[in-house]
C-alpha cells in the first residue's frame, strides 16, 4: 500500500509540524523556491538512506550516489539549529499483523493503520546526525523509542499501551530492535510472552515502514541529455534514476528478455496519446552492449532520439517510471512536464491518472504547468477520476516558512468548484 499521509516539522521551508495527506494524484503548486519539492525530499530523504545500503548513517542527507543532494543538516533544518530536531513521519495505511503468541486467541491480530513518525538531530563536532526519537504505531498499539542522553547513548523503548521500558538496539538505519536484556523482559511467563509479542510487533511494522520506503521512486528535475548511444548496465535495475539514466537500461532489459514487451507497447501508446510520437524504438548495435534509440514520428519518419526536441528525451524516463512502477508504490516527481509544449503537458494527466488507478499507486508531483493542473480538474468533470483522491496543495513563502494551502475540491456530478482563484476558471467554462 503506498504512503497515505505525511508528516514533517523543522525541514527545509517547513517550519511547524505539518500533516499532509497523500491521495493517488497529489501535487504542489507554487513559485520557485516557496517549498514545493521538501515533501517530495523528506520522502526521498528515508527512502534512499535504505537503497544505498549503509547501515551506519541513521539518514542520508548527502552522498556522492544519493537520489537528492540536501547538504548538511544544519543547512536543512529550518531552524538552523543543532539543538532542534528534524521530524519525519508517515502512514502507510491499514495492515493486519499477526501475532504468534495469540493462536488461541478470538484477537489473533493487531489492525490498523500504520506510521512511524522519526526526529533526527546531529551532532556539531562531527556532523553526524542520529535518531533522537521514534514513534511507531500499528493500530491500538504504539512504541516511543528514545536515545539516552549521556554516554554511550543506549536506546529504550516504551509499549505505550503497557507502559513498560524496554532495552532496544539501532539494528541499522533508522530501525530498532529490543533486546532481550536489561529492563523489561521479567521472569514470569506473562512476562516474556508480552515481550516477545511486543517484539514482533515492532519488527513487522517496521517492515512494513521499510517495505514501502523500497517501493518509492523519484525522478528529479535534472534529466540526463540525450546520447548517441546507450549503454545496457545490465538487468538489474528496478526504476529509472533521479536523472533518469537508468530509463534505457530499463527498456533494454525488457527488449532483450521479453518477447511481448509490454512496457514498450504502454510507454508507446503513451507517446502518441502526448502528440510526441509513434514509438519509441531500441536497436542493438551488433553484439556489444550499446543500443541506438530513435523515435517513430507522426509522420513515419524514424530520427535517433538525440537529433529530436529535448522534450522527448526528457519525458521518456516520466513515461518509462510510470510503465514499471510495482503496484502499490509512491511514485515521485520534480517537474514532470519538463520542456513539453502545454499541450503535451496537460496530457500528462491521462498517463498520471492511468497508472494511479491501474496500479494502485500514488503520483506525487511537484509542478509549474496550470496546463497539467488543469487537466487533472477535467478529469474528475469527466468522470474519469474521483475527486476524493486528487489533493492540489498551493504552496507559498510566508515570512520565512513555507505555508500549504490544500485546494478545496466539490463536484456534484454536474458542477465543479473549486476554492482556489488559480484554478477556479476552469469551472465557468
Amino acid at each position: 500500500m503506498p504512503i497515505q499521509k505525511l508528516t514533517i516539522a523543522n525541514f527545509k521551508g517547513i517550519a511547524e509540524r505539518t500533516t499532509f495527506d497523500i491521495k493517488p494524484i497529489t501535487i504542489f503548486v507554487g513559485a520557485n523556491s516557496s517549498g514545493k519539492s521538501s515533501c517530495i525530499h523528506a520522502i526521498v530523504s528515508l527512502a534512499q538512506t535504505l537503497k544505498l545500503g549503509n547501515s551506519a548513517p541513521a539518514i542520508v542527507l548527502d552522498d556522492d550516489f544519493a537520489q537528492v543532494h540536501l547538504g548538511r543538516f544544519v543547512e536543512i533544518a529550518h531552524t538552523h539549529s543543532y539543538s532542534e530536531a528534524i521530524s519525519i513521519g508517515l502512514e502507510i495505511g491499514h495492515k493486519e499483523i499477526p501475532l504468534p503468541t495469540r493462536r488461541d486467541s478470538t484477537e489473533p491480530i493487531i489492525s490498523g493503520a500504520v506510521s512511524a513518525e522519526y526526529s533526527f538531530k546531529s551532532t556539531l563536532r562531527t556532523q553526524e546526525v542520529y535518531v533522537d526519537s521514534a514513534r511507531f504505531v500499528a493500530g491500538p498499539r504504539a512504541f516511543l523509542v528514545r536515545r539516552g542522553t549521556k554516554p554511550p547513548y543506549k536506546f529504550t523503548t516504551t509499549d505505550e499501551s503497557g507502559k513498560r521500558r524496554l532495552d532496544t538496539k539501532r539494528t541499522n538505519n533508522f530501525l530498532f530492535q529490543l533486546t532481550p536484556t536489561g529492563t523489561g523482559l521479567g521472569t514470569e511467563e506473562k512476562d516474556r510472552t508480552e515481550w516477545f509479542e511486543n517484539y514482533w510487533l515492532l519488527e513487522m511494522l517496521q517492515r512494513d515502514i521499510e517495505s514501502e520506503l523500497r517501493q518509492t521512486r523519484y525522478l528529479g528535475p535534472f534529466r540526463q541529455s540525450p546520447l548517441r548511444r546507450y549503454p545496457f548496465r545490465g538487468a538489474t535495475a528496478t526504476e529509472v534514476g533521479a536523472q533518469g539514466e537508468a530509463t534505457i537500461t530499463l527498456l533494454a532489459s525488457e527488449y532483450i528478455q521479453s518477447q511481448d514487451r509490454t512496457h514498450a507497447k504502454r510507454i508507446n501508446r503513451w507517446l502518441s496519446a502526448l502528440g510526441l510520437a509513434k514509438a519509441v524504438e531500441l536497436s542493438r548495435v551488433g553484439t556489444s552492449d550499446l543500443f541506438d534509440v530513435s523515435m517513430r514520428l507522426s509522420d513515419g519518419n524514424k530520427l535517433p532520439i538525440a537529433d529530436l526536441g529535448y522534450g522527448l528525451s526528457q519525458v521518456l524516463p516520466v513515461l518509462t517510471q510510470c510503465s514499471f512502477a510495482p503496484k502499490g508504490s509512491t511514485l515521485l516527481f520534480e517537474q514532470p512536464e519538463l520542456h513539453l509544449h502545454e499541450n503535451a503537458a496537460s496530457k500528462l494527466a491521462g498517463v498520471f491518472q492511468e497508472t494511479a488507478l491501474s496500479k494502485d499507486v500514488n503520483v506525487v508531483l511537484e509542478t509549474h504547468s496550470k496546463e497539467l493542473v488543469y487537466q487533472f480538474l477535467s478529469l474528475i468533470r469527466e468522470g474519469q477520476l474521483p475527486p476524493d483522491q486528487l489533493a492540489i496543495y498551493m504552496v507559498e513563502r510566508v515570512k520565512g516558512a513555507s505555508s500549504y494551502k490544500r485546494v478545496g475540491i466539490e463536484w456534484d456530478g454536474h458542477h465543479l468548484e473549486v476554492d482556489e482563484p488559480w484554478v477556479r476558471a476552469l469551472t465557468k467554462n
